[in-house]
């Protein structure tokens, strides 16, 4: 039932942008104009033919995560329409408007992926339409992905404790045997496999399949060591770095005022830091302690245990006395962290990626050590859209990991986008 709607609202929502779209075409007279009949008569299919693609890619028929159904959203929207595009172009067919075709590639995602998500946490926050799902082989990670579960409300999921009540089956970590696997698939139209805080690359995983033999390959690919994919993601943070320094040059001279005129000592604080493969980089911030803040902490980390303990912990102090009062709203608003820009710049971080760990820090890092060092830190990243400074060192480790093993660039514009909220409020900055 809920499948027929979304087909419904999808349909309503790519006419209405054809409805639209149809206007600003006369109103800012691009190109030859022709009739709205016209375009209904020749287009009227094109809302139809996306809405068959959505559904082959599951979005009626499954639930996802808002970012993997937006991934699913957009990639069907750009092969889709540039196929069609590409089509009219060869065989100059002037019936499909190569404008009408670039609107809906441009708004047409914005809106379905917009009208998805305030349905759908309007209706599973009503409780309609939820799926019971129950979970099989808890072990020490059930309460770790219950919270996901719950706190992914997009997902329409609600987990029973009871396996006679469940519509869906979540094995945990599945190690159990293949034989109670098969029982499962008879009983359950979906049984999803969880694989909570896994070190392999699941988001980049593929499976071929050879249909004439019972036997199926899964690969997995690290996009982080391809060559082709590491220019892309060079030339992504060369152009937004450029970008976002044009944006926040007034920013960056009116803190470089203040900071002067509030405290004694330069503007910006210097600090080497382990780069790609542990080389050491120099990273810029704007300066948010007072002088000999090193000196400092030490003397208060010695004088007091509980405040040791928390910077064992965290690697930081929630309320640290070394910093001045213009830097405690540096920190919180991330302005602080803006100069890292010209870092970005010079090849020395990326936009998005692990956060560049303090020397003292490596030898706390265990295993995870040399999958983090393996690429260069990030201006923001997995960590910060994920609790930032409230999560433990252990934590921020585990996320990082799993970053670098699964990257690919939707991952990166992904994380940008929530970057912007989880800055604006401030959560978890200190």
């Amino acid at each position: 039932m809920l499948g027929i709607i979304l087909v419904v609202l999808d349909l309503l929502t790519l006419y209405f942008l054809f409805f639209i779209s149809y206007f600003i075409k006369v109103f800012l007279r691009i190109g030859v104009q022709f009739s709205f009949d016209f375009y209904i008569n020749n287009l009227y299919w094109l809302p139809i033919f996306i809405v068959i693609l959505l559904y082959f890619q599951g979005i009626y028929t499954n639930r996802f995560s808002f970012f993997e159904e937006s991934y699913r959203i957009f990639r069907v929207l750009t092969i889709g329409l540039l196929s069609i595009l590409t089509f009219a172009l060869i065989y100059n067919v002037y019936a499909i408007s190569r404008y009408m075709i670039l609107v809906f590639w441009i708004f047409g995602s914005f809106f379905l992926i917009f009208q998805k998500y305030l349905f759908k946490r309007f209706i599973f926050k009503k409780g309609l339409f939820l799926k019971n799902v129950y979970i099989i082989n808890s072990n020490e990670n059930y309460n770790f992905v219950k919270k996901i579960i719950n706190d992914n409300i997009y997902l329409g999921y609600r987990i029973v404790e009871n396996e006679n009540l469940a519509d869906d089956i979540i094995l945990l970590n599945p190690l159990i045997d293949l034989k109670e696997i098969s029982k499962l698939f008879g009983k359950y139209k979906n049984v999803k496999f969880a694989f909570a805080e896994s070190g392999i690359p699941l988001l980049n995983v593929q499976i071929e399949n050879i249909f004439t033999q019972p036997l199926s390959f899964v690969s997995v690919r690290n996009n982080l060591l391809s060559k082709n994919m590491l220019i892309t993601k060079r030339i992504f943070d060369i152009v937004f770095s450029i970008i976002l320094i044009s944006l926040f040059l007034p920013i960056i001279l009116i803190t470089a005022i203040l900071i002067k005129l509030t405290s004694k000592g330069p503007i910006f604080y210097v600090q080497e830091r382990p780069g790609r493969f542990g080389r050491m980089i120099k990273i810029y911030k704007f300066r948010t302690m007072y002088l000999d803040a090193d000196k400092k902490l030490e003397e208060i980390l010695k004088n007091n245990e509980e405040l040791r303990e928390e910077f064992r912990k965290y690697r930081k102090l929630k309320n640290d006395p070394r910093i001045t009062p213009i830097g405690k709203i540096l920190r919180k608003f991330s302005i602080d962290e803006i100069p890292q820009l010209f870092n970005v710049l010079k090849g020395d971080m990326s936009i998005v990626g692990p956060r560049p760990y303090q020397i003292e820090e490596i030898e706390y890092m265990g295993e995870y050590r040399d999958i983090v060092l393996s690429v260069r830190p990030g201006l923001t990243g997995l960590w910060q859209i994920s609790g930032r400074n409230d999560l433990s060192f252990s934590a921020k480790l585990k996320i990082e990991t799993w970053y670098v093993l699964n990257w690919n660039l939707w991952l990166d514009l992904f994380i940008i986008i929530r970057t912007i909220p989880a800055v604006i409020s401030g959560k978890g900055a200190y």
